[in-house]
């Protein structure tokens, strides 16, 4: 089963997650992600799983355990696997830290008749480059994700791990996305890597304003900060 069932942390209307392209790490290397914790798993497409049915009426995350926008991941690898998603009757979640690649790929059918969504991670406004690494800066992600909302696609910001930010300027940026949803999340990593965090005050003030324009969601990771 090439389907993985969601649990623990994850957002609530997703059904299933499901990895084609893999590498572990990630090429943004941020220090944050869980998945720098694991066994190192070379960059590649996983053939096997382009043959399996993978049904219909499912939400499903692509890429959860990995950047599949990533600069280094081939465009063809990207195409086959939305050309294989689009033959099945589902609902995708796509997340990238290069939200601006999305761009490449917004003409094809499976975002144009709105059976996806993209999402980007804005963990905050700041630049934090011994952190984020090779990740793209917040207010190009945004900016990106500013561009593919503008065309119609549904669009989704996670603030997950919330560093600290300038409050203003990072409503300022979520905004520009047009978010359907913002989901808001601490660092898992806690005992291993310690971040800048925001106040719980803090936390409230950006939910309260982010709720004037779109739904928000502060994941379980989180419910000490309301």
């Amino acid at each position: 089963m090439p389907l993985n069932k969601c649990k623990g942390n994850m957002f609530g209307f997703v059904t299933h997650t499901w990895n084609v392209i893999r590498s572990i790490p990630c090429w943004h290397g941020c220090l944050y992600c869980y998945m720098s914790v694991r066994d190192f798993i070379q960059l590649h497409l996983v053939e096997s799983e382009l043959r399996c049915k993978i049904g219909s009426g499912k939400f499903i995350f692509l890429g959860s355990s990995t950047d599949m926008f990533a600069e280094v991941v081939p465009s063809e690898w990207i195409v086959r696997v939305l050309d294989y998603c689009h033959k099945f009757d589902n609902h995708y979640l796509f997340q990238s830290k290069n939200p601006a690649r999305f761009l490449e790929f917004v003409g094809h059918p499976i975002f144009q008749l709105r059976k996806a969504i993209l999402a980007t991670t804005l963990e905050t406004n700041r630049w934090y480059p011994d952190i984020m690494n090779r990740a793209p800066k917040p207010c190009d992600r945004a900016r990106a994700m500013a561009a593919e909302a503008a065309r119609g696609i549904s669009t989704m910001v996670t603030v997950e791990p919330a560093m600290a930010f300038d409050h203003d300027a990072l409503v300022a940026m979520i905004l520009a996305c047009k978010p359907i949803q913002v989901n808001i999340g601490r660092n898992t990593l806690d005992d291993l890597i310690h971040l800048p965090e925001p106040t719980r005050d803090e936390v409230q003030a950006l939910i309260a304003d982010l709720s004037n324009f779109t739904n928000v969601h502060v994941k379980s990771n989180a419910a000490a900060w309301i």
